[in-house]
């Protein structure tokens, strides 16, 4: 039996279901298939910054994830029982959500699961993915039952492994996984947990024995993670996640109840490939690294909104095939550089002797000095990641970076002016009065793929650092394309060769 769709998405997480709902609402054949017989039950990831929820929002899923959420506005890094440094998520600009949102992953997998289902999709649970033929047109994938006797073949244009860590998808296509494990064990458990430390803040306590991570979560509960030797004994977790708060954190931490536990070893890899022909990965399946400062669920929804529009206009043969190696070459950038961080915060957790004084030493000044807040928290939060590329910037407008989300007088704030826009928009930041759009402004106007919007506001050109009038290209997926003056000829140019002709197609490999 052969099924057949524009895009075949393996993998039906919250990566998985972002990207399907993205190419639903951009009119793109989904199929979403998932090797588990039913939901996954577990909560794994917990926190979302704002750049997350802004792509969340994109497809009418934000509400609901804010609505289930717990709120965290601070975090806190302990050393030795004394606090080191206490950074607050409140001082982040540019932004609706200035803080970090505590929310179970199967909770934000299922507002997921609604939305997709709401446009139309359908998630095929019990479908084993057995491997994939490429040719010119597209790919053949092989798929078994969940006790192996049914198999059939699948025919799509396109192949998204959005299947984790262990993902079979990159498997298949024999790219290299390559990175390292920690020696650590980690352990988790969510719960009851009667304490004095704040809710609506994290807690990090490094110690010589290890590091204790603690997270509020919705209805009043806590998420109490904890790092262990690589040989310690860990049969029963919740003792070992009890003894290890007890012995490191200088305040009370009981469990009051049964708590969700989890073990496991944290890596840090990156594949060497997100695409390989007609096959591309995403989420886990393309990087994983560290869970220090929650950037891993954040990293993949990421992956699905920037993949999805340019998919979409290479499915309705808008756009050359080379925009997913555009997407390919940015999103290992940042995965890249998200595995960097993570990694050097693990380290922080875990050093001892005269590193241990160096590394309390630099966190006292860096809060001294104010460099937490400016520099550490809206990176954490991801909202001052950026892609290759020029380095041109008017104000806070740089090509490459997310164009920032500030108040509108009127009401509402400048993203909400994106949303309906169809493929990308041309923003023009206009003085009050001013005689109108420009001329490459009333070109693009009625031209399909292109929404113009002027924003006469002198409060928003103040937040954005704007003193001229100035036109950019704003990208589905929030980010910079082009800046210039409105008159200049940066923006016209950028947008003929968006619009221009589409070359033919590549072809598998």
């Amino acid at each position: 039996m052969i099924r057949s769709s524009d895009v075949l998405i393996v993998g039906a997480g919250p990566v998985g279901l972002t990207l399907g709902a993205e190419l639903l609402r951009r009119g793109v054949a989904v199929r979403l298939v998932e090797k588990a017989d039913r939901p996954h039950p577990h909560a794994k990831a917990i926190i979302m910054w704002p750049r997350a929820l802004e792509a969340l929002a994109r497809i009418g899923a934000a509400e609901e994830v804010v609505a289930r959420g717990h709120v965290i506005r601070a975090q806190n890094y302990s050393s030795g029982g004394r606090r080191l440094a206490r950074t607050r998520f409140d001082g982040l600009t540019g932004t609706r959500h200035p803080y970090a949102l505590s929310l179970p992953q199967e909770q934000t997998e299922a507002v997921l699961r609604e939305r997709f289902l709401a446009l139309g999709g359908e998630i095929e649970f019990g479908a084993r993915f057995g491997g994939l033929r490429q040719d010119g047109g597209g790919v053949q994938v092989e798929f078994s039952g969940m006790d192996g006797a049914e198999r059939w073949e699948s025919r799509c244009r396109w192949l998204v492994g959005c299947d984790g860590a262990h993902s079979a998808v990159r498997r298949a296509l024999g790219v290299p996984f390559t990175g390292a494990s920690y020696p650590q064990q980690f352990l988790l458990a969510d719960g009851p947990w009667e304490t004095p430390l704040g809710h609506d803040e994290a807690h990090y306590y490094m110690t010589p024995s290890g590091v204790v991570v603690i997270v509020g979560l919705p209805a009043g509960q806590y998420r109490v993670f904890v790092s262990v030797a690589p040989d310690a004994p860990v049969d029963d977790p919740v003792r070992t996640v009890q003894e290890a708060a007890s012995e490191r954190v200088p305040v009370p931490v009981h469990l009051l109840g049964s708590p969700r536990t989890g073990v496991f070893r944290v890596h840090r890899r990156a594949a060497e490939r997100f695409r390989e022909g007609r096959v591309l990965l995403a989420g886990d399946a393309a990087h994983i690294h560290s869970p220090a400062g929650g950037q891993g669920l954040n990293t993949g929804i990421e992956d699905a909104s920037s993949l999805a529009w340019r998919l979409a206009g290479v499915v309705h043969e808008a756009r050359p095939e080379s925009v997913l190696d555009e997407w390919e070459r940015e999103r290992r950038h940042v995965a890249l550089s998200v595995v960097r961080d993570t990694d050097r915060q693990t380290r922080l957790w875990t050093m001892r002797g005269w590193r241990c004084r160096v590394r309390d030493a630099a966190l006292h000044v860096a809060q001294a000095t104010g460099v937490l807040d400016r520099t550490v928290v809206p990176r954490q939060a991801q909202l001052t990641l950026a892609y290759p590329g020029p380095r041109r910037r008017i104000g806070r407008l740089a090509v490459g970076g997310r164009l920032p989300d500030v108040p509108l007088p009127q009401g509402g704030w400048l993203h909400d002016l994106l949303r309906a826009a169809p493929d990308v928009c041309l923003v023009l930041f206009a003085r009050p009065g001013s005689p109108g759009p420009d001329l490459a402004a009333g070109r693009w106007r009625t031209v399909p793929g292109v929404d113009v919007v002027q924003v006469e506001s002198e409060a928003v050109r103040a937040a954005l650092g704007l003193r001229g009038e100035v036109s950019a290209v704003v990208r589905p997926d929030g980010v910079v394309a082009e800046v210039d003056e409105i008159g200049g000829r940066r923006v016209t140019a950028w947008l003929e060769r968006y619009l221009s002709p589409v070359p033919a197609a590549r072809g598998g490999e």
